[in-house]
Protein backbone atom coordinates (compact mmCIF):
# COMPACT_ATOMS: atom_id res chain seq x y z
CA UNK A 1 0.00 0.00 0.00
CA UNK A 2 1.30 3.38 -0.89
CA UNK A 3 0.27 6.71 0.59
CA UNK A 4 -0.84 7.69 4.06
CA UNK A 5 -3.18 5.48 6.02
CA UNK A 6 -6.32 7.14 7.38
CA UNK A 7 -5.50 8.95 10.60
CA UNK A 8 -1.78 9.06 9.84
CA UNK A 9 -0.39 12.51 9.22
CA UNK A 10 2.53 13.30 6.97
CA UNK A 11 5.05 16.01 7.65
CA UNK A 12 4.54 18.94 5.27
CA UNK A 13 7.11 19.22 2.50
CA UNK A 14 9.41 22.22 2.41
CA UNK A 15 8.07 24.67 -0.14
CA UNK A 16 10.45 26.77 -2.24
CA UNK A 17 9.04 29.93 -0.62
CA UNK A 18 9.88 28.61 2.84
CA UNK A 19 13.42 27.68 1.81
CA UNK A 20 14.01 31.11 0.21
CA UNK A 21 12.56 32.82 3.31
CA UNK A 22 14.89 30.87 5.59
CA UNK A 23 17.93 31.67 3.43
CA UNK A 24 17.05 35.40 3.45
CA UNK A 25 16.53 35.33 7.24
CA UNK A 26 19.94 33.69 7.79
CA UNK A 27 21.63 36.19 5.45
CA UNK A 28 19.93 39.07 7.29
CA UNK A 29 21.22 37.78 10.64
CA UNK A 30 24.75 37.44 9.25
CA UNK A 31 24.50 41.02 7.94
CA UNK A 32 23.34 42.33 11.33
CA UNK A 33 26.11 40.54 13.26
CA UNK A 34 28.79 41.80 10.86
CA UNK A 35 27.61 45.43 11.01
CA UNK A 36 27.43 46.16 14.72
CA UNK A 37 29.86 49.09 14.73
CA UNK A 38 28.26 52.41 15.64
CA UNK A 39 27.79 55.04 13.00
CA UNK A 40 27.05 58.71 13.49
CA UNK A 41 24.45 60.51 11.39
CA UNK A 42 23.84 64.28 11.44
CA UNK A 43 20.44 65.49 10.28
CA UNK A 44 19.03 69.02 10.64
CA UNK A 45 21.42 69.83 13.46
CA UNK A 46 20.75 66.64 15.40
CA UNK A 47 23.30 63.87 15.76
CA UNK A 48 22.39 60.22 16.19
CA UNK A 49 24.57 57.21 17.03
CA UNK A 50 23.37 53.71 16.18
CA UNK A 51 24.70 50.46 14.68
CA UNK A 52 25.30 50.48 10.93
CA UNK A 53 22.65 47.78 10.32
CA UNK A 54 20.03 49.99 11.95
CA UNK A 55 20.82 52.90 9.64
CA UNK A 56 20.48 50.60 6.64
CA UNK A 57 17.16 49.32 7.97
CA UNK A 58 15.93 52.91 8.34
CA UNK A 59 16.92 53.63 4.73
CA UNK A 60 15.18 50.47 3.54
CA UNK A 61 11.94 51.41 5.34
CA UNK A 62 12.18 54.96 3.95
CA UNK A 63 12.48 53.46 0.46
CA UNK A 64 9.39 51.33 1.05
CA UNK A 65 7.44 54.39 2.20
CA UNK A 66 8.53 56.50 -0.77
CA UNK A 67 7.75 53.62 -3.14
CA UNK A 68 4.23 53.29 -1.76
CA UNK A 69 3.56 57.03 -1.72
CA UNK A 70 4.69 57.55 -5.32
CA UNK A 71 3.32 54.57 -7.28
CA UNK A 72 3.75 56.33 -10.64
CA UNK A 73 7.46 55.42 -10.52
CA UNK A 74 6.52 51.74 -10.93
CA UNK A 75 6.49 50.17 -14.37
CA UNK A 76 3.14 49.75 -16.01
CA UNK A 77 2.15 46.71 -18.00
Amino acid sequence: MSGAVDGERRAPALSPKLVIGLVIAVLALVFVFQNTANGKVSFLGWEFNAPAWLWMLVLFVAGLVVGSIFPWFRRRR
